[in-house]
């Protein structure tokens, strides 16, 4: 028997990543391939391609931007949910008012952080919302500031 918690999954979980910032698409790419338990699984520029890679790719966890040319996270938010339904989405965000995510919540994110979060808060909440049940993850407001 494991001492690892139930918690901890055994295959990586797979994330894609939606910022129209072509440097924190990079940094973030780096973030996720250092930790073990995290799997890179794609990127997107902008609102368009964020619900055509989710449909293609199915990740476990989307990294969204709300600052995307041509449609906001906040815009593809509602059509993430159902593009990909298992995916937990995480708003990663520059806006640090309390309206901002309290928007992405009620769109169906499950998190929101700014970008100011340290690599191991991010790892963490992407490894914490991936553990999390289908209902839980839809229904927890589990907000980080």
């Amino acid at each position: 028997m494991s001492d690892a918690p139930d918690h901890y999954r055994q295959a990586p979980i797979d994330v894609l990543i939606c910022d129209d910032n072509e440097a924190m698409r990079a940094l973030l790419r780096v973030i996720i391939e250092l930790e073990p338990s995290l799997r890179f699984a794609g990127e997107a520029a902008d609102g368009h391609d964020a619900i055509r890679e989710a449909t293609r790719l199915q990740p476990d966890v989307i990294l969204l931007d709300l600052a995307m040319p041509r449609r906001t996270g906040l815009e593809v938010l509602p059509e993430l949910r159902v593009a990909a339904p298992d995916a937990r989405i995480i708003v990663f965000s520059g806006f640090s008012t309390a309206t901002a995510g309290d928007a992405a919540i009620d769109l169906g994110a499950v998190r929101y952080l700014t970008k100011g979060a340290s690599p191991e808060a991010l790892t963490r909440a992407i490894e914490e919302v991936a553990a999390e049940p289908s209902s839980s993850a839809l229904l927890t407001d589990t907000r980080t500031r």
